[in-house]
């Protein structure tokens, strides 16, 4: 008797079951749909300026993928990969040595639509990862009478950004955006007669203006 009520019980729990995970899979289809519809791409012509005068800009490009993005108005989830070259110079201001860096940067920023413009504000933040390759003057530079090295660490990065993007038809868009890059990597020249550390400050202004695709949204 006891074996048949569990029984009966156990084939209840079997038919409740189908309902809810049916349904789960819908939910996460619809918002996985929702979610790919927002998908863009993003590819920009860049200018930086170097906050600090021992830095002068160098070539820079970059590239993003954006969740949430395009002109639906909400929350928004910038992701991005930037690459960029900063020159450094020596105290006498000859230039020594060129900075590279690529970063990768993520974060969470907010758009709001006027007609076929939206304005979106967001901070993001992330890795940068740096090398240096020293100039042929690099021992010039310091007056030094031997070799010179140069030794570069890896840093966070941290991004406030704001962003305007004007929608030209269902997928394409004119872009432009300004953020302030705050970079701090660990720099450290060594020469003959010692080393010459944390002098360096790879933070820049940045802006770019380019061209948006969002090649699933309808």
């Amino acid at each position: 008797m006891k074996t048949s009520y569990a029984s009966a019980f156990l084939l209840l729990g079997v038919l409740a079951v189908p309902a809810p995970s049916q349904a789960q899979p819908e939910f996460v289809k619809d918002n996985v749909t929702k979610i790919v519809r927002k998908l863009g791409v993003h590819v920009n012509l860049t200018v930086r300026e170097p906050l600090d005068q021992d830095v002068t800009k160098g070539r820079s490009f970059g590239a993003s993928v954006v969740l949430g993005g395009g002109r639906t108005a909400g929350w928004k989830y910038p992701f991005a990969l930037t690459t960029f070259d900063e020159y450094l110079h020596a105290p006498d201001g000859g230039q020594f040595a060129t900075l590279k860096s690529w970063a990768i940067v993520g974060g969470v920023g907010y758009g709001w639509n006027i007609g076929k413009l939206t304005i979106s504000p967001a901070v993001q933040t992330g890795v940068a990862f740096n090398s240096a390759r020293l100039d042929g003057n690099a021992a010039l530079a310091f007056n030094a009478d031997g070799p010179v090295s140069i030794k570069v660490g890896n840093s966070l990065l941290l991004r406030p950004k704001l962003t305007l993007e004007y929608f030209l038809t269902q997928k394409f868009t004119l872009r432009t955006s300004a953020d302030y890059v705050l970079t701090q990597p660990n720099i450290t020249v060594t020469t003959p007669s010692g080393s010459i550390g944390d002098r360096w400050n790879a933070s820049n202004f940045h802006a770019t203006v380019g061209i948006g695709f969002y090649p699933f949204r309808k």
